[in-house]
């Protein structure tokens, strides 16, 4: 019998390209040790993205409960470090994408950012400060995202990938229990209002976003899924307290229907003999009341007032989004150009203002009317097609869900932050899966 000689030849094949790549990484080490040592853990992360690509997702959706870009001071030519933060999830999950495909009906807000794009080249009144790099990897950066959307999970993953979701916020905080008792990050964040809020190992807005999405997709999980519930209780009942620690009203003004409705479809069915649903209700009303209570002091320390002759403001936004609107009247539109927003201010808002906290003002002013009406019109298509997949019994709680998303972008950055869109964007495709009626053919494509 002849040996097979390609088999034989293999381990020489691997030891020379490993041998290759220890002279790469050697020699990167002596100019950019940091950046050797990030590219050698990406390469090695890849190969394991390779033979385990469904265990990579759980890593990769985990991720999303750190604030990255503010723990970590190291940026290259270019990109800081949630560019590549960005960059390297999408290639850790290339395997993913390749193995299990793309559910490509789903375009339809990557091909809308993409028009925004080709506004801003061709018709867009750019902003002095706005470059063709910028506005590439404002494109790269918003568009990632919605990749996530459309990668066909089989159904146990989706499930799992849920799970995590709710517990995003708990690891977060876990995360920065940790990072303070290492001295590496603060746990608590005090404002000059004296208002005290917990970060975990984020921010505290976007610590608030995972919580927010942890306690939207717990309520329809406790519908959707009854077998689970209790899991979902607990995380809800956690969640909630999280983003009453964080001492911030967006997401609580933004859920309000939401919340109504299930208190309402509780004392429904405890009416109709579900008794055992007393306890959740009771839970849940000592819970709100509690942290009402406790959080009374924070919130109104919040409600700063500005000297702007508008009285109360929301945290200096109106302010911000009377800047950026006026910045704008000049090409409402086509906009400024896609990214110019994350420039446009010239040091005479609060530094915190990048953006203006408000997503529809910041795709005006990005992309003018009618980038901006594409982009949502592009969103209200993709829940249509989620809508009309879901079971009957949680109708009510999605329209609610997508209420508040758009309530929330508001007040904040929900699209454009990594912390609330990549898990809403893998929230809505698990649902999507779970949701589906031909489980075969959907677990086959």
């Amino acid at each position: 019998m002849t040996p097979d000689l390609s088999i034989q030849k293999k381990p020489m094949y691997y030891g020379a390209v490993y041998v290759l790549l220890a002279v790469m990484v050697g020699v990167a080490a002596a100019y950019q040790p940091l950046f050797s040592i990030l590219g050698l853990g990406v390469l090695f992360s890849f190969v394991y993205a390779i033979y385990q690509p469904e265990k990579m997702s759980y890593l990769v959706l985990l991720s999303t409960a750190i604030s990255i870009n503010y723990i970590v001071e190291a940026n290259m030519p270019g990109l800081e470090i949630i560019s590549l933060y960005k960059l390297g999830i999408l290639i850790l999950l290339v395997p993913s994408m390749l193995q299990n495909g793309l559910r490509w009906k789903f375009i339809y807000p990557i091909a809308a950012i993409a028009s925004m794009l080709f506004l801003t080249i061709f018709f867009s009144d750019w902003h002095p400060r706005l470059t063709l790099s910028l506005t590439l990897k404002a494109f790269i950066g918003l568009a990632l995202p919605f990749f996530f959307l459309m990668i066909k999970w089989n159904k146990g993953t989706a499930q799992r990938h849920i799970r995590i979701i709710c517990l995003l916020p708990l690891v977060s905080v876990g995360t920065g229990v940790l990072l303070q008792l290492a001295h590496l990050y603060s746990f608590l964040n005090v404002e000059f209002t004296g208002a005290i809020r917990v970060q975990g190992a984020n921010i505290a807005p976007h610590l608030a976003m995972l919580a927010f999405l942890g306690i939207t997709v717990a309520l329809i999980e406790t519908k959707r899924n009854p077998l689970q519930a209790r899991f979902f209780y607990c995380t809800l009942a956690a969640n909630f307290a999280i983003l009453i620690a964080t001492g911030t009203r967006g997401p609580i003004l933004a859920m309000l229907a939401m919340a109504a409705y299930y208190f309402f479809d509780m004392v429904k069915q405890y009416i109709k003999g579900k008794l055992i649903l007393i306890i959740p209700l009771l839970c849940s009303l000592a819970l709100i009341g509690g942290a009402v209570y406790v959080q009374w002091d924070n919130m109104t320390k919040r409600s700063f007032e500005r000297q702007t002759g508008t009285g109360i403001d929301l945290s200096g936004r109106t302010e911000a989004w009377s800047y950026f609107l006026k910045g704008v009247k000049d090409s409402p539109l086509t906009g400024r150009g896609l990214g110019a927003v994350t420039v446009a201010n010239d040091g005479s808002l609060y530094e915190g203002f990048v953006v203006p906290h408000n997503e529809y003002i910041r795709f005006y002013y990005d992309a003018g009317y009618i980038g901006c009406s594409l982009l949502f019109l592009s969103l209200l298509v993709l829940f249509g097609m989620i809508y009309r997949v879901i079971p009957q019994r949680i109708k009510i709680y999605y329209v609610a869900f997508i209420l508040a998303f758009f309530l929330y972008s508001l007040s904040d950055n929900t699209l454009s932050t990594v912390q609330f869109i990549i898990p809403f964007c893998w929230y809505l495709n698990s649902l999507y899966i779970l949701s589906t009626t031909n489980s075969k053919k959907e677990e086959v494509i």
